[in-house]
């Protein structure tokens, strides 16, 4: 019996050994999964990222008072003002009752009140996320004027309305007196900033215009280009597998297509055409800005001195456009140079147009001051156009017209002269005074 448990023992014992033999050649002949198979995933940054704050910004502050319209196109100005209003407890949102177009103007140039307008329709979606503003429907809710009556009440609240000039729609709120001081004071102490406007046009959309000449100074930039490949692998699913023939690169599936006298890139996936895309509710409208948003935000998009700016959305393409503001004024350029727009289609990027290079260095020696005619001579040069409804246009404003030069010792700098530009059926053009035509 004795001899018969000895054995058992010897038998086990070899057994237990065996097992850590063989489990410790196993373990040895596994891959190191972590060195082959695992790797750090880094996103392919262009250059910043931007806020919501910084990019769905408004362009200008109007006043009105004593029976006048007053205007500032000041950043300062405006970015203190809406750094104020985060902090504003703004009542329930509503949707007011309709008005007629005359009524609706009386509105929102109200005497007393003060105007922070916006250069398009912007979703409150997106607004929610800069201001504290909450209310039923709003996710299918835009506007692009915000209008605070500062007039005196026995209430101790005052009417704030978001205003929608393409629809008319006004959505009303209120806040407290103590919110509607800080306004005050702020605008108050900017007063050396604002221009009073000495011309109305009864428009559709009434025009304060100024019969004074406009001093701004034109300006030169040394541009900065930006690699390729920083967007092929930015946009591009396997830049591994890029092809490229001269300026067009492709992975099978998605092109991009480089403009290099304007240095302006297209990236097209023609698997994620939309068909009908004017037929989108408003509500996935909101939703398609801000992706084409956090789609920019995705690979630091944003490039270079100054900020873009939301300009707009264009219903029957669904595409998202973003426009290159320097000292608050517009960029304005004819091939795309100013421009990032983001088309979005069936579950990811239809199309994406932008510049591949940033503005670098600011050349102060070619800084000219340059005298603009009045903004009502332009309107009433516009009037003469053929091409143009006068009653139509929405907004005259100073701007930008970038231009490069062809100069091939000199192609670095681009120029950036004054100009007028004007707001047409949503849309921003450029004043030409030979030949004004309207999207040309």
């Amino acid at each position: 019996m004795m001899k018969k448990t000895g054995f058992r023992s010897f038998i086990l014992t070899i057994l237990v050994v065996l097992s850590i033999v063989l489990s410790y050649f196993i373990w040895k002949g596994q891959p190191d999964y972590e060195a082959i198979n695992v790797k750090e995933v880094e996103k392919t940054t262009i250059d910043k990222t931007m806020t919501t704050s910084q990019v769905f910004k408004p362009y200008k502050l109007a006043v009105n008072a004593n029976e006048n319209n007053y205007q500032s196109l000041d950043a300062d100005l405006l970015n203190e003002l809406m750094a104020q209003g985060k902090a504003f407890s703004f009542s329930e949102v509503v949707l007011a009752s309709k008005k007629s177009s005359e009524d609706y103007e009386k509105l929102i140039h109200k005497n007393g009140t003060i105007e922070i307008i916006f250069p398009n329709n912007i979703p409150f979606s997106i607004f929610a996320q800069i201001f504290q503003v909450e209310g039923e429907g709003l996710e299918s809710a835009f506007f692009n004027r915000i209008v605070f009556d500062i007039n005196k009440t026995d209430t101790g609240l005052h009417s704030v309305y978001f205003t929608n000039d393409d629809q008319e729609n006004i959505y009303q709120s209120s806040l407290q007196n103590k919110d509607i001081d800080k306004i005050e004071k702020i605008v108050k102490k900017n007063e050396s900033k604002l221009t009073q406007n000495d011309k109305l046009i009864s428009n559709k959309r009434n025009l304060f215009l100024s019969s004074e000449k406009t001093k701004l100074n034109r300006k030169k930039y040394i541009i900065d280009s930006l690699e390729i490949n920083l967007f092929t692998s930015a946009l591009f699913q396997d830049s591994g597998t890029v092809k490229s023939e001269g300026n067009t690169y492709t992975d099978g599936s998605s092109v991009i297509e480089m403009d290099t006298d304007n240095k302006v890139l297209e990236y097209v996936n023609p698997s994620q055409e939309r068909t009908n895309p004017e037929d989108l509710s408003s509500v996935k409208r909101a939703g398609l800005i801000q992706d084409s948003f956090n789609f920019v935000n995705d690979h630091a998009g944003w490039t270079g001195d100054g900020a873009y700016y939301f300009t707009g959305y264009a219903a029957e393409s669904a595409t998202t456009n973003f426009s290159l503001f320097i000292d608050n004024l517009q960029v304005y350029n004819e091939n795309g140079m100013a421009d990032i727009s983001v088309t979005e289609g069936l579950e990811a990027v239809y199309k994406y147009m932008r510049p591949f290079f940033r503005l670098d260095t600011d050349v102060p020696g070619e800084k000219k001051e340059v005298t603009l005619p009045s903004s009502y001579s332009v309107y009433s040069a516009l009037a003469q156009n053929p091409n143009v409804k006068a009653e139509e246009i929405e907004d005259i404003v100073p701007g930008y017209h970038m231009t490069r030069s062809e100069s091939s010792g000199m192609n670095r700098l681009v120029t950036l002269e004054l100009t007028w530009l004007y707001k047409y059926h949503d849309k921003w053009f450029i004043f030409q005074p030979d030949a004004e035509k309207a999207g040309e």
